[in-house]
């Protein structure tokens, strides 16, 4: 879900989890701890009180939809399949 809403330029809040950090990058913003709630809590409420905040973390996304292009993905995994010696067709 984090690939379409960065698609969609939807900002991004998540968990500081391995999947999450390889999407959005080391250095994301909108980052709580998994599990954290109150870390959760802190930052909807920073998203919504803080026009800035808010914008950075659309920004970071609108910067990273490029690598989820249809396209591109598709590239990614006919080269992947290919180092894997599987015949995508069939």
């Amino acid at each position: 879900m984090i690939s379409e809403a960065i698609v969609a330029g939807t900002p991004v809040i998540a968990s500081r989890i391995a999947g999450n950090v390889g999407l959005l990058g080391e250095d994301y913003p909108g980052y709580f701890e998994a599990g954290d709630a109150k870390g959760l809590a802190r930052l909807l409420e920073t998203a919504e009180a803080n026009a800035a905040f808010l914008a950075e973390l659309k920004s970071r996304c609108v910067r990273r939809a490029r690598l989820f292009a249809p396209e591109r993905e598709r590239k990614t995994w006919e080269r992947l399949l290919e180092e894997l010696s599987i015949d995508p067709l069939h």
